[in-house]
């Protein structure tokens, strides 16, 4: 238990701002299925309206990712305070946008609707992508057993205060889901700064090294988001009543996080991430083959399976973002955000494949069997190739060491350090290095991985123009004569 005690440091003030978190994702929830969010209105919003709601929310993320990646390559962060108030006063507009809508869906065709309900799913898009970094900066300060038993703790009370809002009357539920939004948001700037501040460093081996390691499982949770979408928006899904798909979601979902659950919460070593997508991965594959024999039967089982896999990608990805992050120092904005981009990129080709294909897709139609038979196909091939595991080297010992005593060295090093203007993990690199301590060692003394010290001392070396740790040794017994 000691992950969920790191996790809710603080009491039940910590338990409150960490599970802002879940708050957020069940405003998720509720977003990504616009006939909740509209039910005041009586079914007067048509489908294809809701359509294109959807379409602007994601497409709207994908440029609030793209934006801030860019930001974030260019060092420019905005301040936690404007990151807030962009969140909450372009959610704001969103939901007046849509109490309006509703208002005026009795006797308004959807045509002159239409306009309106992209814009409302313009300003939920940014709302939501600057809410979801947020939680993004949080969770790069956990620990990676406390980020994943945060996110799993977090999904698994969202589903509780999911099901609190559908069972609510429908003229509440668009005020609940506001307070929902609200609320996840302010909670997300005390549960910043209640974690230790984490100064950003960023060099491009680092960041190379990075994209390097978390290629395979963003491209595999790219693939599995693609697939998830494209099952969403098929005719079959469509046809299911709300009720019907919420319950059986509200009831396999917790059933997964709590198999995934359990053994965390005994077991103290690290969790090994790899495995988990062994869950995910059949998942997504059972989605698709019962959907050519089931359709839409069963309360929608074959759509809930797809959707269940995408769900345990996207949390395993988020806990390799925010280890990431923290092994690294890179900005989470920069590391959360292009891989975000992608995923949502892949979402949103899933949404418009699905619906430009719609009318070629039905019960027992050979098209649907293929898309079945090539969707398994593509899990095949991420569970075979995109997310397998590579070996790591063995590490080599270094034997150059500087001969000087501590202090001189420690003092020689800083000026190196000062002149070449060394991010501080650099600094601390370079003295290691100099006491002629292996890669390995250097890990375990700064407590970050293998892959990150190499990348280090390659940055170290590229800003000296030299290769290899004796020309280091050299230069620091120089410095100063």
């Amino acid at each position: 238990m000691q992950g969920i005690r790191s996790v809710l440091a603080g009491g039940t003030r910590g338990a409150a701002f960490v599970f802002g978190y879940a708050l957020y994702l069940a405003f998720g929830y509720t977003l990504f299925h616009p006939t909740t969010l509209f039910s005041a209105a009586n079914g007067h919003v048509e489908e294809q309206t809701e359509f294109w709601f959807l379409i602007a929310i994601v497409s709207t993320r994908i440029a609030v990712y793209a934006a801030t990646t860019v930001l974030a390559a260019l060092r420019k962060t905005p301040p936690l305070s404007i990151s807030i108030a962009v969140s909450c006063i372009s959610g704001a507009i969103g939901f007046l946008i849509v109490c309006m809508l509703i208002q005026f869906s009795d006797f308004a065709p959807n045509a002159a609707l239409l306009p309106w309900m992209i814009c409302a799913g313009a300003f939920f898009g940014i709302g939501d992508a600057v809410a979801n970094l947020l939680w993004a900066r949080f969770s790069s300060a956990l620990s990676l057993r406390s980020v994943y038993l945060f996110a799993l703790l977090s999904n698994l009370a969202s589903l509780a205060a999911y099901l609190l809002l559908v069972l609510l009357p429908p003229a509440f539920i668009l005020p609940a889901t506001a307070a929902l939004f609200v609320c996840a948001v302010l909670f997300a700037k005390p549960s910043i700064e209640s974690r230790p501040d984490q100064t950003d460093e960023y060099s491009t081996p680092v960041f190379r090294s990075a994209i390097a390691s978390l290629w395979r499982p963003i491209l595999g949770t790219a693939i599995l988001s693609f697939l998830s979408a494209l099952m969403l928006q098929m005719p079959a899904q469509r046809e299911i009543p709300l009720a019907t798909f919420q319950m059986t979601s509200l009831v396999t979902q917790p059933v997964v996080i709590v198999a995934l659950l359990v053994p965390a919460l005994f077991i103290k070593r690290q969790p090994e991430l790899s495995s988990v997508y062994k869950v995910a991965l059949p998942l997504s594959a059972a989605g698709f083959l019962l959907l050519p024999l089931i359709w839409n039967d069963a309360g929608g089982l074959a759509n809930a399976c797809a959707q269940l896999g995408t769900l345990v990608a996207n949390i395993i990805l988020w806990c390799m973002l925010a280890d990431t992050v923290r092994d690294t120092k890179l900005p989470a904005s920069l590391v959360f955000s292009l891989a975000l981009l992608v995923v949502n990129g892949s979402r949103l080709a899933g949404t418009l494949v699905a619906h430009a294909n719609a009318e070629t897709l039905a019960r027992g139609d050979i098209s649907l069997t293929t898309v079945a038979l090539v969707a398994v196909y593509l899990v095949a091939m991420i569970s075979l190739f995109l997310l397998k595991e590579r070996k790591r080297p063995h590490p080599t010992a270094e034997t150059p060491t500087s001969a000087e005593p501590l202090d001189v060295l420690a003092l020689k090093c800083n000026a190196l350090a000062d002149r070449e203007r060394f991010t501080p993990r650099e600094r601390e690199i370079v003295l290691h290095l100099a006491q002629g301590r292996t890669v390995h060692a250097i890990s375990e003394k700064l407590f970050v991985s293998e892959n990150t010290v190499k990348s280090h001392i390659k940055s170290i070396y590229l800003k000296l123009d030299i290769h290899s740790r004796a020309e280091l040794i050299e230069i620091i017994t120089a410095e100063g004569e």
